[in-house]
C-alpha cells in the first residue's frame, strides 16, 4: 500500500465511523433532518454512548486513576451547580498536544492534554470544562440541527472528523467535506457559544472559581494563534468569537463583581499537571525541568514530587524513592505524594509499605478512587477477595472512566464462580483495550449466565447489538 493510500485510510474510516455512528438508521437524507428535529434527551444518550465507543478505539485516552479520579472530580463540582440534569456527566482526557476540548451530547466532555498543560491554575481549567459542560446543559448540538438543515451532514461529519483528528490531517479534510462555503457550520454560533459563556460564567461563580481565569485562558489561545504565525487553534475554530466574548465577560465580571469569589489555587493541580506530564511527555525533560525548579525553589514539594515520577519512569529506583522521601520531608501531609509513594511501593511488591500508606489514606479520604483501588489490588495479590471486592465496586462508582477496575473486578467474580458478573466486567475492560472480538465474547457470555431481570442484562444486549453493527465477530 502506498503512503498515499496509508494516509487517506484512518480519515476515511473515521468519516465512515463518524457517518455510521450518528446516520446509520435513517434511510434518506430528509429523514435525516428529521431524526434530528426535536432531537430527544434519550437519543442525545445514545449517540454519546456511540460516540464513546467510537473514539475509545480511535484516540489515546488516559487511563490514570489519580488523573481521571481528579478530572471527574473537577468536572462534578461544577455539574453539582446544576440541579437535577437528565444526563450523567463524564470527563476524559485525550492524550493530544494539540489545544483542544469538546462536548458530545449525551454528557462526554473530552479534554487534550495540550489544553490542560497550557492552564496555569484549577480555575483556568475550570473555565474550560464549565463553558463545555454548558454546551451539553443548552443543548446546542441539538438546536443547531434544527436550525442548520441544509449543512446537517457537512456540519457533523466535519466537526467530528475535526475532532477525531486535529492536527495537519484534519483541515484538507474538512475543506473537501465544507465544499461551497460552509466551512464556517463547523463552528458553534455566536449565540450558542454566548449562551455557553454565560452559563459557564455562572456555574464558576457557583462552584468558588473566579470566572476572570475564564478569560486568562481565551487569551492565552488567542497568544498562542499570535505565537503560531495566525494559525487558529483548533479550539478556537469550533469555538470562534473569541475577542468579542472577552469583552462580554469582562463586563459580566463588573456587573456582578459583589458576586465574585477571589481568586485562590488548589495545590493539588499542580501535582496533578506534573502527574499528566510523567505519563504523557519525555521524563528526561520532566527530570531537567523539576531539577531546575527545585533549585530555584528549594522548599517546593510540587518540584521533588516530579523528579521522583521522572526518575521512576527512567526506572532510577533509589533516586525515585530518595526523591518521594524528600517531597514528604517538604510536605508530611500531602496525601499526593503519599498516595504515588505507596503506588510506587506496590509496583515494586513492597506490600506492607505499601499497605501502611493506604490503610492511613483510605481512613483519610474515603472517596479517593486511586487510594482503594491499589488497597484492593493489594488485598487482591494475596487472594483476600472478599476484602478486594468492594473496594472496587466503590472504584467503579467513584470513577466509571477507569478501565483497569473492570479487569479486576472480572477476574474476581470469576474467581468467585460468578461468571456473568466476570464476563459482564471483562467485556467492558475489552471495549477499553480495544479488544472488540473478545467483548463480543464476554457479553455474548454474560447474556448466557445473566438473570433477564438483572439490571445489566439489557446494558449487555445494548453492547451486543452496537457490536453487530460494527460487524465484529468473536475470532474462533
Amino acid at each position: 500500500m502506498t503512503s498515499f493510500y496509508v494516509a487517506l485510510r484512518k480519515p476515511a474510516i473515521i468519516l465512515l465511523l463518524a457517518v455510521s455512528l450518528l446516520f446509520a438508521q435513517v434511510r434518506c437524507t430528509w429523514a435525516l433532518f428529521d431524526e434530528f428535529k426535536g432531537m430527544s434527551v434519550e437519543r442525545e444518550k445514545q449517540i454519546g454512548e456511540q460516540f464513546l465507543l467510537e473514539i475509545q478505539q480511535e484516540v489515546p485516552l488516559i487511563e490514570d486513576p489519580f488523573i481521571t479520579s481528579y478530572i471527574n472530580r473537577l468536572g462534578q463540582k461544577l455539574v453539582a451547580q446544576m440541579g437535577p440534569q437528565p444526563f450523567t456527566y463524564r470527563f476524559f482526557i485525550v492524550q493530544d498536544p494539540t489545544m483542544n476540548a469538546f462536548a458530545v451530547p449525551g454528557g462526554y466532555i473530552f479534554l487534550h492534554t495540550g489544553m490542560i498543560m497550557m492552564a496555569d491554575r484549577e480555575g483556568e481549567l475550570a473555565g474550560v470544562m464549565a463553558h463545555e459542560i454548558s454546551h451539553i446543559y443548552c443543548r446546542h448540538m441539538a438546536r443547531m440541527m434544527e436550525k442548520s438543515r441544509p449543512v446537517t451532514i457537512a456540519t457533523l461529519v466535519g466537526a467530528m472528523a475535526s475532532i477525531f483528528l486535529g492536527g495537519a490531517l484534519a483541515q484538507p479534510l474538512i475543506a473537501g467535506v465544507m465544499a461551497g462555503g460552509q466551512s464556517a457550520m463547523l463552528a458553534y454560533s455566536r449565540d450558542f457559544e454566548a449562551e455557553a459563556d454565560a452559563t459557564g460564567f455562572k456555574w464558576m461563580v457557583k462552584a468558588g472559581y473566579n470566572p476572570r481565569d475564564m478569560i486568562s485562558m481565551f487569551n492565552k489561545m488567542n497568544k498562542q494563534r499570535w505565537f503560531e504565525g495566525g494559525k487558529t487553534p483548533l479550539y478556537l475554530r469550533t469555538h470562534p468569537y473569541t475577542d468579542d466574548r472577552i469583552v462580554e465577560l469582562a463586563h459580566q465580571l463588573v456587573v456582578h463583581k459583589g458576586e465574585i469569589p477571589p481568586e485562590r489555587d488548589n495545590p493539588d493541580f499542580h501535582y496533578f499537571t506534573v502527574k499528566l506530564d510523567s505519563i504523557c511527555g519525555n521524563p528526561n525533560q520532566l527530570l531537567r525541568r523539576m531539577s531546575q525548579d527545585a533549585l530555584r525553589e528549594p522548599q517546593n514539594p510540587v518540584y521533588q514530587y516530579g523528579k521522583a515520577l521522572a526518575l521512576a519512569k527512567l526506572e532510577k529506583e533509589d533516586e525515585a524513592l530518595a526523591a518521594f522521601q524528600q517531597a514528604l520531608k517538604l510536605a508530611p501531609d500531602s496525601y499526593v505524594i503519599q498516595r504515588d509513594l505507596a503506588v510506587y511501593y506496590f509496583q515494586h511488591n513492597r506490600y506492607l509499605d505499601a499497605q501502611s500508606l493506604l490503610d492511613s489514606l483510605a481512613r483519610q479520604h474515603p472517596m479517593d478512587a486511586a487510594v482503594l483501588f491499589y488497597l484492593g489490588r493489594i488485598y487482591q495479590e494475596r487472594r483476600r477477595f472478599d476484602q478486594a471486592l468492594p473496594l472496587f465496586e466503590k472504584v467503579q462508582k467513584l470513577n466509571p472512566t477507569f478501565s483497569q477496575v473492570y479487569y479486576s473486578l472480572g477476574t474476581i467474580y470469576g474467581e468467585k464462580k460468578q461468571l456473568g458478573l466476570a464476563h459482564y466486567y471483562l467485556g467492558f475492560y475489552s471495549l477499553e483495550v480495544k479488544a472488540l472480538p473478545t467483548a463480543m465474547f464476554h457479553f455474548q457470555n454474560a447474556l448466557k449466565s445473566l438473570s433477564p431481570g438483572d439490571p445489566r442484562y439489557s446494558e449487555v444486549r445494548s453492547q451486543v447489538a452496537r457490536l453487530q453493527k460494527m460487524r465484529v465477530r468473536v475470532q474462533n
